[in-house]
């Protein structure tokens, strides 16, 4: 599964819990944070090192949404890295599960598809404020949600799927698994390669799932 994390402002993730989620889900990655009442996005990144450097600028300054993938529906590109963009950059959504949704749009991965034809429209029409009836549609499937606005508001639908630890939140327990079967040398230069793949580990767990 992905591993989606919300860090509030002032928040740190140990590197090798971003490090775990990385290697743990091999299909690109990515982040949003709100600035002065604009929704900065970065995705589409294929290395850690890429990322690590990108996230770590702004991490203690912001509240950040973070995403690493383990693609089950649609191609592994840029395109379908969360977070995923709604409302002309208004609003951005990362997402730990699958989603019953039609694949209407084959470009698309599962959780694009959501945001085109449940998501967004509740946004726009303001029922995404009802946790209950995003949740409770038959659409949904399993998993767990984070919203970021560019004003700053954020949600997190079906919270409890998740765990807070140390003030930030996880969709899973795969930031635990930092325990890797290569030395810090060898995983240093890992962390530059590019190597996007679908539902692929590199790393050795040391706890349960």
């Amino acid at each position: 599964m992905c591993l989606a994390i919300y860090k509030p402002a002032g928040k740190i993730v140990a590197k090798d819990s971003l490090r775990a989620g990385y290697y743990g889900n091999c299909s690109g990655c990515g982040f949003c944070y709100h600035d002065n009442g604009n929704l900065v996005v970065v995705k589409g990144l294929m290395a850690f090192a890429e990322f690590y450097e990108q996230y770590k600028a702004i991490e203690l300054k912001h509240d950040v949404c973070v995403h690493f993938r383990a693609a089950t529906h649609g191609p592994v590109n840029q395109a379908n890295c969360h977070p995923f963009v709604m409302c002309d950059g208004k609003f951005a959504m990362i997402h730990n599960g699958i989603y019953r949704v039609p694949m209407t749009n084959k470009a698309l991965s599962d959780t694009g598809n959501y945001c085109e034809q449940i998501l967004e429209p509740a946004i726009k029409d303001g029922t995404y404020k009802d946790k209950d009836k995003i949740y409770g549609n038959p659409l949904w499937g399993w998993g767990a949600v984070v919203l970021m606005s560019g004003d700053g508001e954020i949600i997190i639908y079906n919270e409890k799927m998740g765990d807070w630890d140390n003030g930030v939140w996880y969709s899973n327990r795969g930031y635990q698994y930092t325990n890797f079967n290569v030395s810090r040398e060898e995983l240093t230069q890992l962390d530059k390669e590019h190597k996007p793949r679908a539902r692929a580990a590199f790393a050795i767990w040391d706890g349960e799932d």
